[in-house]
């Protein structure tokens, strides 16, 4: 099963991140990019309503996984397979 993996990343930056891995990803599987952009914008909005609502700001380091399938050209996201890895800034 295909996996999004951001890598460490700012949290500030994680949306930029989630749209690179994206289109990357769909290039090498042969789907449209603009399917990729438009499932990264998708999970962006998700991803924003749970950074706010768990006091994540910008300058603390995220790990992001999901796990999607492609069903009708269409990327699926898996929430239930979602993960945040936090890292909080100190001082």
């Amino acid at each position: 099963m295909p996996t999004m993996s951001t890598g460490l990343i700012i949290a500030g930056a994680y949306a930029d991140k989630v749209r690179k891995v994206m289109a990357a990803q769909a290039k090498s599987a042969g789907m449209p990019v603009e399917e990729a952009i438009r499932a990264a914008a998708e999970l962006n909005q998700r991803l924003f309503d749970i950074a706010t609502g768990k006091g994540i700001d910008k300058g603390d380091v995220v790990r992001i996984k999901i796990e999607y399938v492609v069903e009708d050209g269409k990327i699926k996201w898996l929430y239930d397979t979602l993960t945040i890895e936090h890292w909080k800034k100190v001082g």
